[in-house]
């Protein structure tokens, strides 16, 4: 399942048009570990691909339907604030 995390590295993978582990350490503050896990999961799960170039791996979006996955969800999320939001 998508968390916050998982759908700020895509983010970031849909803006900048990659990303590394490296990359995702340093702008999302989270462990070397944690990276690697949360990238693993994206790509097991089909959303990205990664490539290495020499020693290094690169992560890229795997199609476009990711980005409308990722509109959908975010899109969902909003959603369900919003009735916590009307329910009060």
């Amino acid at each position: 399942m998508l968390d916050n995390i998982k759908v700020q590295i895509l983010r970031k993978i849909a803006t900048e048009g990659y990303t590394t582990v490296a990359d995702v350490v340093k702008d999302l503050g989270v462990t070397w570990g944690a990276a690697q896990w949360h990238l693993f999961w994206l790509e097991n799960n089909g959303y990205i691909k990664s490539v290495k170039i020499h020693t290094t791996t690169i992560y890229v979006l795997n199609c476009a339907n990711v980005l409308r996955k990722l509109e959908n969800f975010e899109n969902n999320r909003r959603k369900e604030a919003q009735k916590t939001t009307d329910r009060e």
